[in-house]
């Protein structure tokens, strides 16, 4: 039977707020410590000296991919639309099984502090440093800043129902302060606005002051809160619904049988769902996650792959991000989403909504709600100060990376490379720090505005869809030039605008297909009338990086051996190792939703997998083996420590 939902008053007790003050006490200290090491040079503030073990390093990608507001979106999403709705995310694995097994090792090899000079690197001359130019404003000045509005936007949602500022501020303050303050505006009341100023100054700070290490230490701090909180609100809830089995037969009950089949359904069945029709869903699976302008591990993954201490690491770091960011932590926030549809109904659903108390009216207004009004009602003191304090580090984290990323740009690819050509390391971690306080402000101006950014988001989004192809194939294919991605940009680009000038109503899926379409079109145009690289640059991104794939003359020209795996053996260990991750990913659900049975099969089957990918990643090309003679190894000799 359905529980009746009370109305207990969301309010923090002084142990939650004990909590909260010392992770904001620990998160500056950490930057104060790490302060004196970032100062040193470029390289010790944006890549933390190249010195990081990689399980440290997978952490913090996990913990900077959670933003304040993803419980609520992910919870929410769930219970509005159900459990295939993740496929949105979920498809992103695809490309991020790539990440581990080759592109995060070349990202190493790369010694490169930003994605940007990667261009330098691959492509050299005139095109190459156009196209770092070119990425370095786009990332740092388009991207970032409204990646970073929309964070503090979202602030708003987390901190609403709890923070209560006029209760800590002295009364004269507060009253003119709110004399001052608009509520309608688009970061909400003033308690919301204060919030977010104290966090945004906190993250600016540590950041500022201890670069990518003073990040990356936090982060884990903000993971291990994350995971506390998020599980043990799951389990909280998860009792109180009946387990798992209660959790099942509670939502046939609410949900009615064909609702409830499609809420925990996790992939779409023949007809399709009513929010996922089976070709938005080929979408996902089969286009999203190969256009993503990021999908081999550049941006803010990139920059911390190439802190890692080696090689090695850095596969390590992309390892752990894979297991951690998409079969494990999801869960809690999934339960929690499924477990609200239960205690909270659809009004609809229920003969009294005036039983269910204001909370159920709040829940049914914004489904992601239910996430902290389950974590007021159910967590004792202590926990819930864990929980909130987790969303708050979160969107420390969020910031603090994106602040970082940004700035990198502009001190490394924009001041030191163009502006400032020989600058010294502290001059150039002088305007990384400058440009990081520059960077908030435009993203707290930025967040005022989010009405008009959401518009300008979908631009962002297909600006960057056409680089997707080609951002792969430079790894694997020595004729792709800098021509192709910025041709590929530019394309998607003018497909996208034309869609939104003269298609009406078009779904988001569709116009993303025909993006790419037109961005892939202009990519390999670049390829045909271009031409590849200058030899001498393609000989020194050979023996730097050593990539897989298709290289036949800089191979013959290079004594350097490259890597032995054969391309079908790159594919066949792509496609065993991303059924290998599904696989994984269902199991947890399995397991929660009671399917004792399947979770231990979808397990197995996901072990037969790896075993399959793994043989796949030793078979190698007859060219290889003609180069290396028989048995040769699959890299080179590489130092101690090295990959």
């Amino acid at each position: 039977m359905v529980r009746r939902v009370s109305s207990p008053a969301m309010f923090l007790r002084p142990l939650d707020l004990v909590v909260i003050g010392a992770y904001l006490v620990i998160a500056l200290g950490i930057g104060l410590w790490s302060s004196r090491r970032a100062g040193k040079s470029g390289e010790a503030y944006f890549v933390a000296d190249r010195s990081l073990p990689g399980w440290l390093v997978g952490i913090s990608i996990v913990a900077t991919t959670f933003a304040a507001d993803t419980p609520l979106v992910v919870s929410g999403m769930v219970a509005s639309k159900g459990i295939a709705a993740n496929w949105f995310w979920w498809s992103m694995g695809i490309a991020h099984v790539g990440m581990f097994l080759f592109w995060s090792r070349l990202w190493r090899r790369a010694h490169v502090v930003t994605d940007a000079e990667f261009a330098t690197v691959r492509y050299g001359g005139r095109a190459g440093e156009s196209l770092r130019i070119f990425k370095a404003l786009f990332f740092s000045v388009v991207w970032n800043a409204i990646v970073l509005g929309w964070v503090l936007r979202a602030m708003q949602k987390i901190s609403a129902p709890f923070v209560r500022w006029e209760d800590w501020l002295p009364h004269g303050l507060w009253a003119r302060l709110s004399a001052h303050w608009d509520p309608s505006g688009p970061l909400g009341g003033l308690d919301e606005l204060l919030t977010i100023v104290v966090l945004l100054m906190l993250a600016t700070l540590y950041s500022t002051l201890g670069g990518l290490r003073g990040v990356i230490l936090t982060d884990l701090l903000q993971f291990l809160l994350a995971m506390i909180g998020a599980f043990a609100l799951a389990g909280f809830v998860l009792v109180e619904v009946g387990g798992p089995s209660g959790l099942v037969s509670s939502l046939y009950e609410v949900l009615g049988a064909e609702r409830a089949a499609e809420t925990l359904a996790f992939v779409p069945p023949r007809g399709g769902l009513s929010f996922l029709s089976l070709q938005a869903f080929a979408v996902y699976l089969f286009l999203f996650w190969w256009s993503h302008p990021m999908g081999d591990g550049g941006g803010y993954i990139a920059q911390r792959l190439s802190a890692a201490r080696s090689p090695r690491d850095a596969q390590v770091a992309a390892g752990v991000f894979l297991v951690l960011h998409y079969v494990v932590r999801p869960w809690p926030w999934i339960v929690v989403g499924l477990a609200g549809l239960v205690l909270f109904p659809s009004l609809e659903l229920v003969a009294d909504p005036a039983a269910h108390g204001q909370l159920a009216l709040l829940v049914a207004s914004d489904p992601e709600m239910a996430y902290p009004v389950l974590a007021a009602r159910s967590l004792p003191p202590g926990l819930l100060g864990v929980l909130l304090a987790s969303l708050f580090a979160a969107f420390m984290s969020t910031v603090d990376t994106h602040l970082n990323w940004s700035v990198s740009y502009v001190a490394h690819d924009l001041w030191a490379n163009r502006i400032r050509p020989g600058c010294s390391p502290r001059e150039e971690v002088l305007v990384g720090r400058v440009a990081s306080v520059v960077f908030a402000v435009l993203a707290l101006l930025v967040a005022t505005r989010i009405g008009s950014v959401e518009k300008a988001w979908k631009f962002v989004a297909a600006l960057g869809a056409g680089m997707g192809l080609p951002v792969l194939l430079r790894w694997v294919w020595w004729r792709v030039n800098a021509q192709a991605e910025i041709g590929g940009a530019l394309g998607s680009f003018l497909v996208t605008l034309l869609i939104t000038l003269f298609v009406d109503d078009l779904l988001w899926e569709y116009t993303l297909a025909l993006s790419v379409a037109g961005g892939v079109s202009c990519a390999l145009l670049g390829v045909l009338l271009f031409g590849p690289a200058d030899p001498e640059v393609l000989d020194g991104f050979w023996t730097r990086v050593r990539p897989p794939g298709f290289w036949g003359p800089v191979r013959a020209r290079s004594a350097t051996p490259g890597s032995a795996l054969a391309v079908t053996g790159m594919v066949g260990a792509w496609l065993a190792a991303a059924l290998a991750l599904i696989c994984l990913i269902f199991a947890p659900g399995h397991l929660v939703l009671g399917r004792y049975g399947s979770c231990l099969i979808l397990v197995g089957l996901a072990i037969l997998l790896g075993g399959v990918a793994r043989r796949f990643m030793h078979r190698q090309s007859p060219s290889d083996v003609a180069l290396g003679g028989p048995g040769a190894p699959l890299l080179p000799p590489q130092p101690p420590g090295g990959g």
